[in-house]
């Protein structure tokens, strides 16, 4: 009975060493890019300006104002997820140009790295306006009534993948609604087809 009660005793704490260690955060290791030069002062999807020093970066899908520890080369930082992409090149992260300067990407332009998220979002995302290429605002008031109907930008959304939901072409969207580069999209913007 003794060996018994020592044997559940032990499979008891083998079970909450289990069952603890599965909350570790678990690194992702994915292809980064960067990006910075020509776009300063643009607005980020966060509706943030866009400050290519900063330590921030892009994700397609994590939520806005997540915060991730990218390392590569031996080298970490954190960055905030401020912006959406990459959308090329099977790329998961598009870094600041600063942060991929602190890790020492640069030189290389596309590597892989590792990244774990530490913080989850919590923008409060512009739901009333878009950049364009000039880093202007634009807002939903001022776009065309085209007399069609209308689709509200979520997170994650792109506009190839909208475009092809409502079955219509990424440039009649574009040209429908004033937009002048596909890559910028906020959440909460509405979009006339």
């Amino acid at each position: 009975m003794l060996k018994l009660s020592r044997l559940l005793w032990i499979f008891l704490l083998v079970g909450a060493f289990v069952a603890l260690d599965n909350d570790r955060a678990e690194a992702t290791t994915g292809l980064a890019s960067w990006y910075g030069p020509g776009l300063e002062g643009q607005l980020t999807a966060s509706g943030e300006v866009f400050d290519p020093y900063g330590f921030t970066a892009a994700h397609r899908t994590l939520p806005l104002g997540t915060q991730l520890t990218v390392s590569y080369a031996g080298r970490s930082v954190e960055v905030t997820v401020n912006d959406r992409g990459p959308y090329s090149g099977g790329r998961d992260l598009d870094l600041s140009q600063g942060a991929a300067e602190y890790l020492g990407l640069t030189a290389a332009g596309v590597d892989w790295v590792d990244y774990t998220v530490t913080g989850s979002g919590g923008y409060a995302e512009d739901p009333t306006g878009y950049s364009d290429d000039s880093g202007g605002q634009s807002y939903a008031s001022d776009q065309p009534d085209t007399g069609g109907s209308s689709y509200v930008v979520q997170s994650g959304d792109t506009l190839s993948g909208i475009a092809a939901q409502l079955g219509t072409s990424v440039d009649d969207l574009a040209s429908a609604n004033g937009i002048s580069n596909p890559d910028f999209l906020s959440v909460g913007q509405t979009l006339y087809y």
